[in-house]
């Protein structure tokens, strides 16, 4: 292998550590933001959500890097698009075997961390969901008027309406 190759594979290893590294960062901030979401904290909320974004800038980034490098190391393949998977462990084969090796080992790590972050979204997303709809449900039980024949449906109908029924139930209750 030639220096110059040689050079673009520590970049390249280089670079996946450093993939590696703010990966498990992004999953830390979603499991800080699922804990954030559980506790209501708002603040923290929009803290986690700017340390997210600058670290998703930057793994993308680490993307397009590691795109070129590949492409650099594969002579010109022109399948490395912006968006498309990396191709790492196709990568490795032409690469001696301690640096295959460390290749794939990062290749794996991230793979599986990436997983996780998609889990972690996930969930982070169903909550917000969740929690979203049963305040938007507890707001139009509050904001719209009582039906005239009151929250029980036709019971009570055609007589007074007591003074200490209530006068909102939830469909969750």
């Amino acid at each position: 292998m030639d220096t110059v190759n040689a050079t673009l594979v520590e970049d390249l290893v280089e670079d996946l550590r450093v993939n590696m590294k703010l990966s498990q960062e992004i999953l830390d901030i979603l499991r800080g933001e699922n804990k954030a979401l559980r506790g209501m904290a708002t603040q923290e909320l929009f803290r986690l959500s700017k340390q997210k974004s600058g670290l998703l800038a930057k793994v993308n980034y680490l993307d397009d890097s590691l795109r070129a490098a590949i492409n650099q190391l594969q002579n010109g393949d022109a399948e490395l698009n912006r968006g498309t998977p990396l191709p790492l462990s196709r990568l490795s084969a032409g690469l001696p075997a301690e640096q295959a090796g460390i290749v794939k080992q990062y290749c794996r790590g991230i793979k599986q961390l990436r997983l996780e972050i998609q889990s972690q979204n996930l969930i982070n997303r169903h909550f917000t969901h969740d929690t979203l709809a049963c305040l938007n449900e507890a707001i139009s039980l509050i904001s719209q008027p009582e039906p005239r024949w009151g929250s029980y449906g036709s019971i009570g109908r055609g007589r007074g309406r007591s003074i200490s029924a209530p006068s909102l139930i939830s469909k969750e209750v």
